[in-house]
């Protein structure tokens, strides 16, 4: 089809660091224009682009079935190893972003591998992300699509045939209309080390120039620099303003270093707040559609509440889940023609509706409601979740035979023009991608949101070893996140490192009437406060990814750009062995390096060479127990 068609280039202006390019593929019918805005890294081997298709003539246009914005053939021998590396999504178990290596040989015609989202969310089975290692070198790539995608790669003779795009589209464009298809990124890398001598596993290497490539160039910007994770207490929103009043003098009396207050789900609606009401219970997903305070838990609004949080030298952060709406709220009275569905809640009895944010009207009126709710609350964060909602039979309940694939498009890139006007209306603010609990992260959602709440397997009782795997598996592909720590110890604090941090020590002193040691508990977060600034850096696992509980876990910060990293180990409650050999990667070889032992106060001085191949012993007497090293080059 398309070598017939009309080809034109325009160089756009420049960017910081990359180059953009748009080309125009004309039919010379007059019927469809496709415009392709391709952008080049200068300081990386890397490619991004997009796609969109447009109806520019008088009558509908044929059937655009299976487009796929990725189909290339990487060469590779037949005798040469090839595996694909990527990672699970978020299930609410605990292998979540577990990360996985497929083997693709050339046996009886090739294998294949198949990954697709499923679920309409982009994060829920499979991250969508992948390394495509091929003999020395390889390729990292990203689908950058908020809803369903699919990826197959496969084997050939000629090598390696790599295929993406949404999970199907089969439509036609009525005149005017223009459709984009899912945003590409990919990475090229190359291993082998001219002196010889590897000191640094090379797929590891070209993760973190992946991690540079996205902190440089995608994630999101606040105040001139990369957006800094907020450090949260995390309080139930079905409760009394003299509640939340009581929890931020709570934090503000005992001077936890808390950097934001966060209202979850359960403040709006018109039904009575259960303050003994939590997560677990249903009332607050039947009320969701109807986003004003409750008035009778919140009778003047956010403002006090608000207030005495930025008295408190906290931030304020807002749940609301604008895309579903529950039968009977205001939403579903009032629009009817704005939802798609009803589909039956899976979590209480009733049936759900889904906003068509690709509906203008639709997307307005919540765009507006969003950003009077965030003005009229001083909230600096806003948390959208998305939740309950059987998203792929919802747009196929929408689309024609001849449509299908449109509804998502338009719902999915009305979802980015709502979350960047509130970015323009509101500068300084940061949107929280909950949508379940990590199940919406991708290179679209990077670029404009952080996802403060990886799992929502993080909703049962708290157990620090699915923070260690959640961290090890999501840290390759996305620099930042939060993790969560409910326990004042040493171990679950550190197991909880990393750029921002949720607690909810208000709540469990308060409503649990727990006694919370807080001068320990100040002291352990001023901790992971003064070590956040290495998650900016180069991570390197430094033993494997295990769920088992008699093993250890291990990885290495690193910043090359500081001459100055970390390294923390945690040997795991039925872990036999109270000694471990640390063999640091990313060092400078021949520089010198003074480390510190946070644990014993001990310091010496090493080369790199030295750190990265006879390494050091790390002891650690407790189960569980961790320890914690910084090291800083002077020479």
């Amino acid at each position: 089809l398309l070598p017939k068609w009309q080809v034109t280039g325009a160089a756009q202006a420049s960017g910081d660091g990359y180059s953009l390019d748009v080309v125009t593929v004309a039919d010379p019918q007059g019927v469809l224009e496709l415009r392709c805005e391709v952008k080049r890294f200068h300081a990386y081997p890397g490619v991004e682009w997009v796609a969109y298709l447009k109806n520019i003539g008088a009558a509908d246009s044929g059937i655009l079935a299976d487009i796929l914005p990725l189909d290339v053939l990487f060469p590779l021998d037949p005798a040469a190893p090839c595996q694909v590396h990527h990672a699970r999504g978020a299930l609410t178990q605990l292998d979540d972003f577990e990360p996985l290596a497929t083997p693709l040989t050339f046996r009886q015609g090739g294998s294949r591998l198949e990954l697709a989202a499923r679920t309409g969310k982009s994060s829920t089975l499979h991250l969508p992300f992948f390394n495509l290692q091929m003999g020395s070198g390889g390729v990292i790539g990203a689908i950058g699509w908020s809803g369903g995608w699919a990826a197959t790669f496969q084997r050939t003779r000629e090598g390696i045939r790599v295929r993406a795009g949404m999970e199907r589209t089969h439509l036609r464009l009525h005149p005017g209309e223009e459709i984009r298809t899912p945003r590409i990124l990919l990475l090229f890398w190359q291993g082998g080390d001219a002196t010889g001598e590897a000191l640094v596993d090379e797929r590891i290497r070209s993760q973190n120039m992946w991690r540079r490539l996205l902190l440089e160039h995608y994630a999101p910007r606040v105040n001139g620099g990369v957006l800094q994770p907020p450090f949260c207490d995390g309080v139930w929103g079905a409760q009394s303003e003299e509640s939340h009043l009581a929890k931020i003098r709570w934090l503000a009396d005992n001077k936890i270093p808390t950097e934001c207050y966060w209202i979850d789900a359960g403040w709006y609606g018109e039904r009575p707040v259960a303050e003994a009401a939590d997560g677990l219970t249903s009332s607050w997903m039947r009320e969701v559609g109807s986003w004003f305070p409750n008035a009778v838990a919140y009778p003047q609004g956010f403002a006090p509440i608000s207030a005495a949080a930025r008295d408190a030298g906290m931030g304020l952060l807002l749940w609301v889940e604008p895309e579903r709406a529950f039968e009977g709220t205001q939403m579903a009275r009032e629009h009817p023609d704005w939802l798609l569905g009803p589909v039956p809640s899976g979590n209480t009895n009733g049936m759900n509706y889904m906003v068509n944010l690709g509906n203008p009207a639709a997307r307005q009126h919540v765009t507006e409601l969003i950003a009077s709710l965030i003005a009229a609350s001083g909230a600096t964060c806003y948390r959208q979740d998305f939740n309950d909602l059987r998203v792929p039979e919802l747009f196929a309940m929408t689309d024609a035979p001849d449509r299908v694939g449109f509804t998502e498009i338009q719902h999915i890139t009305g979802l980015y023009r709502f979350w960047d006007t509130l970015l323009a209306r509101h500068p300084g603010l940061v949107i929280d991608n909950c949508a379940g609990g990590g199940q919406r992260i991708d290179l679209e959602t990077l670029a404009r949101s952080v996802a403060l709440w990886r799992s929502d397997l993080q909703c049962w009782p708290f157990d620090p070893l699915s923070m260690q795997m959640q961290t090890q598996g999501l840290a390759p592909w996305v620099p930042l996140t939060a993790a969560v720590c409910d326990q004042p110890s040493t171990y679950a604090m550190r197991s909880a490192l990393g750029p921002g941090l949720v607690t909810h020590w208000a709540t469990q002193a308060l409503d649990g009437h727990a006694e919370l040691p807080a001068a320990a508990i100040c002291r352990l977060m001023d901790e992971v406060k003064g070590l956040r600034k290495y998650s900016y850096g180069d991570f390197y696992p430094l033993l494997s990814f295990s769920l088992a509980e008699d093993t250890w876990a291990a990885w290495q910060y690193d910043r090359p750009d500081l001459g100055e990293g970390m390294v923390v180990a945690f040997r795991r409650q039925a872990a036999p062995f109270a000694l471990w050999e640390a063999r640091l990667q990313g060092l400078e070889p021949a520089a010198i390096y003074d480390l510190c032992a946070h644990d014993s106060g001990l310091y010496w001085r090493s080369t790199g060479r030295e750190l990265m191949v006879d390494g050091f012993g790390v002891s650690i007497e407790a189960k569980p127990g961790s320890a914690l090293f910084t090291y800083k080059r002077i020479t």
